[in-house]
């Protein structure tokens, strides 16, 4: 393994950030993306913009935006065990 392998590349300086112009117009381009985009979420802004999202989070406030709520998590499915569990527990109350 060369050494251009074992390590990642650093990140690259975002100035665009920093100059206040140009931090707004980052700014204006995500909030068009998330209020665009229902399943948009802060992280997956970050992901898909190299940025990380509590700066998305920050730029999105900057913009004005208003931020939705998180979606609930889903339930998980049952395991076999837990379903024999529930069966059982079941065919035991109706005898």
């Amino acid at each position: 393994m060369s050494d251009e392998e074992a390590a990642p590349a650093p990140a690259a300086r975002r100035p665009y950030l920093r100059a206040r112009a140009g931090r707004a117009e980052v700014a204006a381009r995500l909030r068009a993306e998330y209020e665009g985009d229902r399943t948009a979420s802060a992280a997956r802004l970050g992901q898909r913009h190299n940025i990380s999202r509590g700066t998305v989070q920050r730029l999105l406030a900057e913009a004005g935006t208003r931020m939705r709520r998180p979606a609930p998590p889903s339930p998980r499915p049952a395991t076999p065990a837990e379903l024999d569990a529930m069966v059982d527990a079941w065919l035991s109350r109706r005898t």
